[in-house]
C-alpha cells in the first residue's frame, strides 16, 4: 500500500520575525502575523514561494536576486536540516 500523505511544510521566520511567522498554502507563504479571525485567513503573503514544497520556483527567485548557485544551494540545505524536511 502506497503511503499519500504529502509531508507538510514546516512554519518557521520569514516575514521578519524571530519567530515562526510563515505558513505555506499551496505552495506559497503566508504571513501568520496577518491572519484575520473574521475570515478565518491570513491578510498578507501568497506571493513568495515556500522553499520547501515550490523549491523550484524559490531558486528561480534567489537567483533574480543574484544571489550565487553555491548560497542558493547552502541556504537551501541550511533550511531543510534545521525544520527537518
Amino acid at each position: 500500500m502506497e503511503n499519500t500523505k504529502e509531508k507538510q511544510c514546516p512554519q518557521f521566520p520569514y516575514f521578519g520575525a524571530k519567530y515562526p511567522d510563515a505558513s505555506c498554502s499551496d505552495g506559497y507563504l503566508w504571513d501568520l502575523d496577518s491572519y484575520d479571525s473574521d475570515s478565518g485567513g491570513c491578510t498578507k503573503g501568497g506571493e513568495d514561494p515556500c522553499p520547501f514544497c515550490n523549491e523550484s520556483e524559490y531558486v528561480q527567485r534567489l537567483k533574480d536576486s543574484e544571489f550565487s548557485e553555491i548560497e542558493i544551494e547552502a541556504h537551501i540545505e541550511y533550511l531543510n536540516k534545521k525544520y527537518n524536511y
